[in-house]
C-alpha cells in the first residue's frame, strides 16, 4: 500500500463510521530516543499536508521538547515529541492504561513532557518566524521548499511529567507511539540513576527506520604527546580495547595511553610546544547515559559489547550521567562538570560532527569544546569531506558506515501500539509516519540528513545491534562495493 493512501482510508474510516471530523486538533504524543530526535523531528515535514494551511513547528532550546501543528487528512493535528531515553519509546506505548498505575503495571520512567499547544508562550515560547524547509514531498515524488513558521527558543519545558504541572495547564498525556536507538533486546542496562530490565512489551509493534550512527568525543584538551612531553594536537583516533579499558575504568589516566591534558579547554593548534599539565591533573573523566538510555544501550553492546562496568553512586567529578543527549553534549563542552577537563563521552554522530559543505544553511557544531575521533581509525560521519555536491558528497561522507568499516550504529526503531489508538485518524497519522521514516528518499532529503543513512544503502548489514556488520551481500552487490568501498583504508592516529 502506497503512503499516500493512508490519508485517504482514514478519511473513509471515518465516513463508514458516520463520524463527522472534529474541528479541534487531534494530539499524538510520541517520545523516547534523543539520539534520533533531530530526524525523528524532521519527518513531520513529510507527513504533514503542505498545501492545506500552515505548518508550525515549536522546539525547546534544549531540542528535546517539540511540538508540530498542521494538517493530515483533511483534520487539524498536533504532533508532540519528548527526547529523553529510549526505553521512554517502549514501555510506555506498551501500556494499555493511560498510564494510570491503579489499573495495571507501568513500565515508564514517566509521563512525556510536551509544549502547550493552546498557548506556547506558557513553555516558554517566543514569536514564530517564516524558515524555508526543503524536503520530499511523497505524495507527488518531487522535492519541494516550503516555508513553515518555527521557534526553536522555548525555555526547556520539561522532557517528562510525573505530576500534573501546572496543575492549570500541563496534564498528564498517555503516549501514542514511540522511537527506540536499539531493539528491544539490547535493553537491560544499569546506572547510579536506576536499572532498566529487559521486560517482554507485546503490546507494541516493532519497525525499523534507519541507520543511526554514533560517536565517541573526546575533550580538545585531551591531546597527543611526544617522548619529550610536546603537544602534538588533539587525539584523532582511539582503538576499542583503549576505549574498553576508558570506560571499563581499568585505566583512569590518560598518561597510561600515551596522551595528557592541557590546562586550556580549547587548546590552540600549535603542535610541538611543551604540554602544560592542568593542575586537576590527567584524570579520564566521563559522560554517559543513564539507564533505558538508548545510546548508552549501543555503546554496550556495540563497542563494550557487554555492559560497561557502573558504581552504585556517582563517581565524584570523575563520572556523569544525563537522562538525554543533550546532557551529554554540554558535558563535553564543559556546562556540566565546569572546569574539568580530560573528558571523554559517547553521543549520537549529529550531535558531534559540524555541518558537511554539501549542507546549507551552515549549521554550527554543537560539540563547541570536543570533537569526534576515528575508532578502529573509522568514524561514521566524516564531515570532512570538501565536495559541496549533495549527489557525491553524501556517499562520500557516509562512506565508511555505508561499507562495514565501522560499527557503532544501530537501527532507530519505531514503535507503535499494536492493536491502535483507538482514533483512526490519529492511526492513520503514525502508519504514515512510520512509513516516510522507512522511505530512503524522505531519508536522503531532510535537511539534517548527513547524520543519519537508509538501510538500503548499507552495503554491510547487522541482524542485531551487538554483532560485527556482515559483508555477506558483495556477491549481488559487488558492483557498489567496488565502486564505494574500493580505496577506503584507515586513517591512523599519527
Amino acid at each position: 500500500m502506497k503512503p499516500n493512501q493512508l490519508a485517504a482510508i482514514a478519511a473513509a474510516v471515518l465516513g463508514l463510521a458516520g463520524m463527522v471530523p472534529n474541528a479541534d486538533a487531534i494530539e499524538v504524543y510520541a517520545g523516547g530516543s534523543s539520539a534520533g530526535r533531530q530526524f525523528i523531528n524532521e519527518v513531520p515535514l513529510s507527513v504533514c499536508d503542505h498545501t492545506a494551511g500552515t505548518i508550525t513547528h515549536y522546539r525547546s532550546v534544549n531540542n528535546n521538547v517539540h511540538l508540530w501543528q498542521c494538517t493530515f487528512a483533511g483534520q487539524p493535528m498536533n504532533f508532540h515529541y519528548s527526547a529523553r531515553g529510549s526505553s521512554d519509546g517502549v514501555y510506555p506505548v506498551d501500556d494499555l492504561t493511560g498510564g494510570d498505575r491503579s489499573l495495571g503495571r507501568y513500565n515508564g520512567k514517566g509521563y512525556m513532557g510536551y509544549i502547550n499547544f493552546t498557548n506556547p508562550a506558557l513553555s516558554g515560547c517566543g514569536a514564530t518566524a517564516s524558515v524555508p524547509k526543503t524536503f520530499f514531498d511523497v505524495d507527488t515524488a518531487t522535492t519541494v521548499t516550503i516555508n513553515i513558521n518555527e521557534n526553536t527558543t522555548c525555555t526547556n519545558p520539561p522532557s517528562a511529567v510525573t505530576s500534573d504541572w501546572p496543575a492549570a495547564t500541563f496534564v498528564r498525556q498517555p503516549m501514542h507511539f514511540g522511537f527506540s536507538d536499539v531493539q528491544f533486546t539490547s535493553f537491560g542496562q544499569t546506572s547510579p540513576a536506576g536499572t532498566e530490565p529487559a521486560d517482554p512489551a507485546p503490546n507494541v509493534t516493532e519497525n525499523k527506520l534507519m541507520v543511526l550512527p554514533f560517536s565517541i568525543v573526546v575533550q580538545n584538551n585531551v591531546r597527543r604527546v611526544d617522548s619529550l612531553g610536546s603537544d602534538l594536537g588533539p587525539i584523532q583516533n582511539l582503538t576499542q580495547t583503549e576505549i574498553e579499558q576508558i570506560f571499563s575504568r581499568s585505566t583512569r589516566d590518560w598518561r597510561e595511553l600515551g596522551y595528557g591534558v592541557t590546562t586550556a579547554v580549547n587548546p590552540p593548534a600549535t603542535p610541538g610546544q611543551p604540554l602544560a599539565a592542568t593542575t586537576a591533573g590527567n584524570t579520564i573523566r566521563l559522560c554517559m547515559r543513564e539507564f533505558g538510555s538508548g545510546s548508552k544501550a549501543t555503546f554496550d553492546q556495540v563497542l563494550m559489547k557487554e555492559e560497561a562496568a557502573e558504581w552504585s553512586t556517582t563517581a565524584t567529578n570523575i563520572a556523569f550521567f544525563f537522562a538525554s543527549s543533550s546532557g551529554v553534549r554540554d558535558c563535553i563542552n564543559d556546562v556540566q562538570g565546569v572546569g574539568f577537563t580530560g573528558k571523554i563521552g559517547y553521543i549520537d554522530s549529529f550531535e558531534a560532527t559540524g555541518t558537511p559543505a554539501y549542507i546549507t544553511p551552515v549549521v554550527a557544531n554543537p560539540m563547541t569544546h570536543g570533537h569526534p575521533v576515528n575508532v578502529n581509525g573509522f568514524r561514521g560521519v566524516d564531515a570532512t569531506v570538501a565536495d559541496p555536491v549533495k549527489a557525491t558528497a553524501r556517499p562520500a561522507v557516509l562512506k565508511a558506515l555505508r561499507c562495514g568499516k565501522t560499527e557503532f550504529w544501530v537501527n532507530l526503531e519505531g514503535y507503535n501500539k499494536t492493536a491502535g489508538t483507538g482514533d483512526a485518524t490519529r492511526d492513520a497519522f503514525i502508519a504514515r509516519f512510520l512509513s516516510d521514516a522507512n522511505n530512503t528518499t524522505v531519508i536522503e532529503n531532510l535537511p539534517a540528513n548527513w547524520a543519519f543513512e537508509a538501510t538500503p544503502n548499507i552495503l554491510a548489514t547487522k541482524a542485531e545491534d551487538r554483532i560485527a556488520p556482515d559483508h555477506a551481500s558483495y556477491a549481488s552487490r559487488s558492483a557498489e562495493y567496488d565502486s564505494q568501498c574500493r580505496g577506503l583504508y584507515s586513517s591512523p592516529n599519527p
